[in-house]
């Protein structure tokens, strides 16, 4: 009977051990760097990106959303014609081309001033920076 034991125990550790690891997969842990300030966020595989701003030489806004998957990814870009021109000088398609985009790091700069929504937190900078890195999953 004590060659018995050991056994009923491995089967609850190996379901607490798998349910670790399923949960492990549904965290995403970003950090964001606001000049000299650190910010940590717990988000989820559901949680969206999105990035605000103005560009400086047309004057106009843009708004990019992205995905938080295995990577920043997924990426849309929503602006006026004469915008969107400026980005690719006309020779391709902008949101075909973001949406193969898959990156672990993101900096956006602006002098105008720029928003990042990551899940339900905003973060800004005006004459600055904002820097994105996706910690975990590796």
């Amino acid at each position: 009977m004590s060659a018995a034991r050991p056994q009923a125990r491995l089967g609850p550790a190996v379901l607490f051990a798998a349910l670790a690891l399923v949960l492990l997969g549904l965290v995403r842990v970003v950090e964001v760097k606001d000049g000299a300030k650190r910010h940590l966020l717990l988000l989820t595989p559901w949680d969206r990106g999105v990035v605000e701003f103005t560009n400086s030489v047309t004057g106009r806004p843009v708004r990019m959303e992205f995905r938080l998957g295995r990577a920043f990814q997924d990426f849309v870009a929503y602006t006026d014609p004469e915008t969107e021109a400026y980005y690719t000088e006309g020779t391709y398609a902008w949101n075909q081309l973001l949406r193969r985009e898959a990156r672990r790091r993101l900096s956006y700069c602006s002098e105008v001033g720029l928003f990042l929504q990551l899940g339900t937190r905003w973060f800004g900078a005006q004459g600055g920076c904002l820097e994105v890195l996706l910690l975990w999953p590796p």
